[in-house]
């Protein structure tokens, strides 16, 4: 897990400045707190890497990676399966000098050209340079777990694992894009778009690769998507492969030559994840669970569930599960002191803002799981792949039922939805779900909300779009299947951004066994029934986890999330001038034009009220400004490494 930053001529025979280079190289530090390193391949490449040690911790596995006189590379991520990858190579007489997986990817490259990619198990970002044909490759894995961040500026392709390094080198990047930020204040739309905040830097999508050839043409394509079909097996044996893969799964991620632990909530993914990873190696290893202090005296929201004095505690149930599987486990009590400061330290992180307020928590919870460990790993992708969001696809899958005839099943299904949900919530929901099929209905929505008041003019021309990249139909895809794979495509592509900027900003690797792709190839074609049953997500995961989570977690139907009271951050008392509603009105945020004065006072009136809870979407707006002045107005006082254990 490290960091990557390149450059390359793509004809214009502009000279390389090395110094600039290496001086972005090292705002990559915390991905790569072990060693920067930077090399001119040749005259008009230059590769940089930054590197953590997680597998083979020798100096031979340094990167840029050299095989030859011909081939460079600079890569970020892991190949879980590299062990496999490399008896195969050797197989067919391959010889390697070093023990890690870079070696594997490289060589796997010269063997199998550009399919090498659909070899790997794994996540990754990487370029290689061959001397020989003067050519580039470059990969992003299946499903976004690991970013690259290009630009083509002055005749030079750019490229890095993180923005601020192409900032560095061509300060002219920092141009915001006000149509993506437009975007995100109305529709909290993310990393899962192409586009970043800055106007003329992109993100490589996942599963694609691109290419420049020795003429500097550069080209890109998908060489993976979601398998098309569907899976005739019964769900006895569907359950059993899937238990096996899943096990796999995370005994290929368990694979590392430094400490390894998990995070760990009272869900069923996490709890899974921890079950399995005992099984296969029953060592104390630490998990860490993040909690509020008490005196924020969290309770579910009465307005959405018909439970309203559950008490959001996680640590409970994670407690219960460390002892007994025999884990060490670690209570993070969090808080949202020093709010604007920590949220601009994770702000330059993300290089953009993000909607959602557990950031804050979970900055501290890698923060001190830091000093612990270097990898750990994490239950990231089941619910867009399982449909663990019960709430996001009650439309979908009641709909699915009805076109196929099966009403009392629909209707059994109901009555499970509304034994979580008010009914009041129900309809809320389902009319949220189906304005992804009828764009009108989002505007209505939005106007009625009555958001667009307090937007200014650099905001209010553009309009919104949906929050997942367009997908392009497939024939007999039914509708749980169609909002799973927006779901899988585009919101998760957005969760591991951030989960990718707040772990590296701490140098530490998270691993997400329910994202290797053979349990996605396999889940995708199986029939909705496996996945939702009765109102219950994630079905045929819980049965096939029967035995070795705790039965009282897998019969827990609600998928709570962790909640955070961020509506009360826009409610404390600060001294004045300081607070974030000092920051949102200050005549230096006004001026921008992003926000209009007296649309923004009365919903924040409102707010400070009581009349409504706006505190979401105020962390957002908040979020907005701290990265002008970050970015923009160039306030990097930001600019500091998170400190973690020596």
């Amino acid at each position: 897990m490290c960091g990557i930053f390149g450059i390359v001529d793509l004809g214009g025979g502009r000279p390389i400045d090395e110094g600039r280079f290496r001086e972005g190289l090292e705002k990559l530090a915390h991905r790569g707190p072990d060693g920067r390193r930077s090399q001119r391949v040749v005259d008009g490449v230059m590769f940089g890497h930054a590197r953590l040690s997680i597998i083979d911790l020798s100096d031979e596995s340094n990167q840029p990676f050299q095989i030859s006189d011909r081939y460079w590379l600079t890569y970020n991520g892991e190949i879980f399966n590299y062990l496999e990858l490399r008896a195969e190579l050797e197989a067919l007489g391959v010889a390697f000098q070093t023990s890690g997986d870079t070696e594997v990817l490289l060589r796997a490259y010269i063997q199998w050209g550009d399919d090498c990619v659909s070899r790997f198990n794994g996540m990754w970002a990487f370029a290689i340079y061959d001397c020989v044909e003067r050519t580039i490759f470059a990969s992003r894995d299946r499903f976004g777990i690991k970013p690259f961040n290009y630009a083509v500026h002055d005749g030079q392709l750019l490229f890095a694992s993180e923005i601020k390094s192409l900032l560095h080198y061509a300060p002219a990047l920092a141009e915001p894009d006000y149509g993506v930020i437009a975007n995100y204040c109305r529709t909290s739309v993310g990393a899962q778009h192409e586009q970043s905040w800055f106007r003329d830097v992109r993100r490589l999508q996942p599963g694609h690769n691109l290419t420049i050839d020795a003429n500097g043409a550069l080209r890109m394509w998908r060489y993976w998507d979601y398998p098309i079909g569907r899976c005739n097996l019964g769900f006895d044996e569907a359950r059993r492969q899937y238990g096996e893969l899943f096990e796999d799964a995370v005994r290929l991620r368990m694979r590392s030559d430094v400490p390894l632990g998990i995070t760990l909530s009272s869900g069923v993914d996490s709890n899974s994840i921890a079950s399995v990873m005992q099984v296969i190696d029953p060592a104390p290893h630490h998990s860490f669970t993040a909690r509020f202090d008490d005196e924020e005296g969290l309770v579910q929201d009465g307005t959405i569930y018909q439970d309203s004095t559950r008490r959001i505690d996680e640590s409970i149930v994670a407690c219960e599960t460390a002892e007994r599987l025999g884990l060490d486990a670690h209570i993070i009590d969090t808080n949202y002191s020093d709010f604007i400061g920590r949220l601009g330290q994770i702000v330059y992180h993300l290089e953009s803002g993000n909607s959602s307020p557990a950031v804050i928590p979970l900055m501290q919870l890698l923060q001190e799981a830091r000093k612990r460990l270097t990898v750990v790993l994490d239950g990231q992708g089941a619910d867009e792949l399982l449909a663990g969001y019960i709430s996001a696809v009650v439309w979908p899958a009641e709909r699915d039922l009805i076109a196929s005839g099966r009403l009392g099943k629909a209707w059994r299904g109901l009555r499970q939805y509304l034994k979580t949900y008010t009914l009041r919530s129900l309809i809320f929901l389902v009319a949220r779900q189906a304005s992804n099929d009828l764009p009108w209905i989002l505007r209505l929505q939005q106007r009625l909300q009555g958001f667009d008041v307090i937007y200014g003019p650099r905001l209010r021309e553009h309009a919104p779009m949906a929050d997942f990249p367009t997908l392009e139909p497939v024939a007999g895809e039914g509708a749980l299947a169609r909002r799973l794979r927006e779901q899988h495509s585009g919101g998760l592509v957005n969760l591991l951004h951030y989960g990718d900027a707040i772990s590296m900003a701490n140098s530490l690797e998270a691993r997400m066994p329910f994202l290797d792709h053979r349990l996605v190839e396999f889940v995708w074609p199986l029939p909705g029934d496996f996945k939702v049953e009765l109102g219950v997500g994630k079905y045929i995961h819980r049965q096939a986890m029967r035995g070795l989570v705790d039965d009282a977690i897998l019969d827990e139907t609600t998928k709570y999330g962790f909640t955070t009271p961020i509506g009360r951050q826009f409610q404390k008392p600060y001294t004045p001038g300081t607070g974030p509603l000092d920051i949102l009105l200050g005549d230096r945020c006004l001026a921008r034009g992003l926000f209009d004065d007296e649309g923004l006072k009365g919903m924040i009136e409102d707010h400070r009220s009581g009349r409504k809870n706006h505190g979401t979407l105020l962390f957002r707006l908040l979020s907005v400004e701290l990265w002008f002045r970050i970015f923009i107005d160039g306030d990097m006082s930001v600019d500091q490494p998170v400190e973690v254990a020596a």
